[in-house]
């Protein structure tokens, strides 16, 4: 309730008191949306009116001990002589308030998106805080306005709330805040006056006490008459002036918001985390639990070996005999391998297989580290009620300055970014200009780089963060799976992939967009697709 007519109204009429013969001796603005009149006393040489013209917080308030600050002034050279405020007024039907000094009046105009601020002199706009197209119809408004520094008490037709149509009211009377016509339906008994209630209902408003509260199923920060009904609280501030209630209101509502907006921004990364770290967990749990299965599959090999004259390309499966157990086995197979590439096929997920499972097991361990330490952000998270509390638990999950550093990293390109088991990180640029970019700028020279082979597609860069532990065979190919996705071969069952370091990709002068150069160049005939233990991070 805040900037309805009638709260605007006891504000003037409270300001019309304090600040009667006020000298005025500087005009500025420092921020959007707001206008600072310098009101020095010798008590308070700072003291200043605020103005808001914040469409969706529209107010005006006696800030005491103000200090200007040292730029970004706005100077607003209106006043030819020092002057004094004679009278602060609001008209009776409308949201227009206007400061008369001597020589100039100052007319507040709240009307939503074109909320402002007029200087008037002699019946001429000399100046606006926001510069319009004149609105020239602001003069005429206030010639159809009569103003005043009283209290306001509009007459109403008793029919209309009969029925209690909102709307209806609402359409009638634009000027009674929706509160106050549900606190008369909640008063409101057979044989009272409407009229009678609403009146009522005002001096409340205008001489009662005001209480500011936090309004859970609502979400946000009150401001009403401490004796209305429909709004019963436990946890609240009362105030005898209206200046001291918005500014607390003031205080609460940015505190409120902006732990808002921390909540936001910690649940939205929090839990994508927390869901995140616990699948991966359990995939690497599942897979550590079927333990190292190199034996295995080297066996594999050796009996689809023993048994190749029995493969033929086409063949989903075999069944032979493992040798060691004397029991018959079933083994997988790649309808698309011939049986040599199947053969093969195992002896490399053998070599692989070491490897998988010892990064496997220190993937475990750093991701129930991790997932331990998301439990106990949670944990301060669901105790928080602070600024600091959330500020804090922000810079836990580093989260700060998210943007800065994702711009910072990809230096502008448009990239898709992907991650393979949950580690690997994949970059695929998404045009020209961004190939050229991520081949040359951003990608390190130990990272793996990867183009579909003799086709347009987009550059590939498998990010190795440490050069000290080899990359698996099976994420270069998955790797290269992705680079031929996102190219011409995207719907070939098999096609080749080019594959080298980033160091030994080179752009050579007067290349068109997109071209490189690279040597030492290895091929991978893969797939195209994006694998299954692949997730999309952006695709921006």
């Amino acid at each position: 309730m805040l900037r309805n007519y009638y709260y605007l109204n006891r504000t003037v009429t409270e300001l019309n008191k304090a600040l009667q013969n006020a000298e005025v001796d500087e005009i500025y603005s420092q921020e959007k949306n707001s206008l600072l009149i310098s009101i020095p006393t010798d008590e308070n040489p700072y003291r200043h009116l605020f103005i808001s013209t914040n469409p969706s917080l529209p107010y005006l308030l006696i800030k005491n001990d103000h200090r200007k600050a040292k730029k970004n002034i706005v100077q607003i050279n209106v006043l030819d002589r020092l002057e004094r405020i004679s009278k602060i007024e609001i008209s009776k039907n409308d949201r227009l308030i206007k400061i008369t000094l001597k020589n100039l009046e100052i007319l507040f105009s709240i009307m939503g998106g074109r909320t402002n601020i007029y200087f008037i002199r002699n019946s001429e706009i000399v100046d606006e805080l926001r510069k319009s197209k004149g609105d020239s119809e602001i003069l005429e408004r206030i010639k159809n306005n009569e103003f005043t520094s009283e209290n306001v008490f509009h007459n109403v037709y008793e029919n209309l709330f009969a029925e209690f149509d909102l709307k209806q009211i609402k359409k009638v009377y634009s000027f009674i805040p929706k509160e106050i016509i549900l606190e008369i339906k909640l008063r409101f008994a057979e044989g009272d006056s409407y009229v009678q209630i609403f009146h009522q209902l005002l001096k409340e408003l205008y001489f009662g006490k005001i209480k500011i509260f936090e309004h859970n199923i609502e979400e946000k920060i009150r401001f009403v008459p401490e004796a209305f009904k429909s709004f019963p609280t436990t946890d609240e501030i009362l105030v005898d002036d209206c200046n001291t209630a918005i500014s607390k209101f003031l205080q609460k509502h940015y505190q409120y918001t902006r732990i808002a907006k921390l909540k936001k921004e910690i649940s939205k990364q929090l839990f994508k985390e927390l869901d995140r770290t616990a699948t991966k967990l359990n995939n690497l749990k599942g897979r550590i639990e079927k333990g190292e299965r190199s034996d295995e599959y080297y066996n594999f090999g050796n009996l689809l070996l023993a048994n190749r004259d029995r493969l033929k390309k086409g063949m989903d499966k075999v069944t032979v005999v493992d040798y060691v157990t004397n029991n018959e086995i079933i083994i997988k197979l790649n309808r698309k391998n011939t049986p040599q590439k199947s053969i093969d096929l195992y002896f490399e997920k053998a070599k692989d297989e070491k490897i998988n499972f010892k990064i496997s097991e220190q993937l475990f361990e750093g991701t129930l580290k991790k997932y331990n330490q998301l439990k106990e952000v949670e944990t301060e998270y669901e105790n928080a009620n602070s600024v600091d509390d959330y500020s804090e638990i922000k810079l836990k999950l580093k989260i700060s300055d998210k943007k800065r550093e994702k711009k910072k990293v990809t230096d502008g390109a448009k990239l898709r970014e992907l991650l393979i088991d949950g580690k690997y990180k994949v970059l695929v640029g998404r045009d020209s200009k961004s190939n050229d970019m991520l081949s040359i700028k951003i990608a390190k020279q130990n990272d793996y780089w990867f183009h579909a082979r003799g086709l347009p597609g987009s550059h590939v860069v498998l990010r190795v963060e440490d050069t000290k532990i080899g990359v698996p065979k099976n994420i270069l190919k998955n790797a290269a799976q992705i680079a031929a996705f996102y190219s011409k071969a995207k719907t070939a069952g098999t096609a080749p992939v080019s594959y080298t370091l980033a160091k030994f990709v080179r752009k050579k002068k007067g290349m068109e967009p997109g071209k490189v150069t690279i040597e030492k160049e290895k091929v991978l005939l893969v797939r195209p697709g994006i694998p299954s233990n692949t997730e999309m991070v952006s695709d921006e």
